[in-house]
């Protein structure tokens, strides 16, 4: 049965249920990783949008379907592996060298875009917070999780978590999903939404390139977080 979309749903719900989604509402400038609990009224208000209108545009592009995956019927224990070998693999692997591009590009264009110097600074900012968040889900969080899924599955108390309250956990580790946003938010104001602008040479083409991809996925990655994998396992635990 399709699914019947309203205006007091969350948009994070909304794209839950479809990840094609996500590429639609991104085209309309709405938040739905760390604004996901904002209603589709909310959301649309906030970016003078008739939330009609962003419902019929919904229902007639995701009518045509995608390739993205369906989340929503994966079990918690794949969308961590999905999370953990896809989105924390890739920060591991690729965000120091994203850096140095970052770092190159200011050398050399921050004197006629000082706008560079606070792109570094924020970016910087951001994958010393990511590192520490993504330690803590890696040696904390997410063994716990997956205890408690093996525990659910065979029918048994899962262990204590180390971490403390998985409620209080989960509210912290979101907490900084919604700080990461809004650099990352910040970052797209300040490259005017990743444009390299005329002067600018390949370097600085695959910066804006790159930056927008990471932003991209960090997004599915809070949303995956947000949306499926947090609320499943503490509704797991009652």
């Amino acid at each position: 049965m399709e699914e019947i979309l309203t205006k007091d749903m969350t948009v994070g719900a909304i794209v839950s249920a479809d990840f094609n989604r996500a590429e639609i509402l991104e085209n309309l400038g709405i938040d739905y990783c760390c604004h996901g609990s904002d209603t589709l009224e909310e959301a649309s208000r906030k970016q003078h949008l008739n939330p009609d209108d962003v419902i019929a545009r919904l229902d007639r592009e995701s009518a045509h379907g995608g390739s993205a995956p369906d989340f929503a019927s994966w079990p918690l224990d794949l969308l961590m592996d999905y999370v953990l070998k896809k989105h924390h693999r890739n920060f591991h692997l690729y965000h120091d060298g994203l850096l140095q591009l970052v770092e190159k590009v200011e050398r050399v264009h921050g004197g006629h875009h000082p706008e560079l110097h606070e792109v570094r600074k924020a970016v910087e900012q951001s994958f010393y917070e990511l590192d520490k968040h993504f330690a803590k889900e890696e040696q904390d969080v997410f063994p716990h999780l997956y205890e408690m899924y093996r525990a659910h599955s065979e029918g048994r108390p899962s262990a204590a978590c180390q971490c403390g309250s998985l409620d209080d956990t989960v509210k912290q580790l979101m907490l900084e999903h919604d700080d990461a946003g809004d650099t990352w938010q910040h970052i797209t104001e300040l490259t005017d939404n990743f444009t390299t602008p005329a002067d600018g040479c390949a370097s600085f083409r695959l910066m804006n390139q790159n930056l927008r991809q990471f932003f991209t996925d960090l997004k599915e990655h809070i949303a995956l977080e947000n949306n499926l994998i947090f609320p499943g396992f503490l509704a797991m635990e009652k």
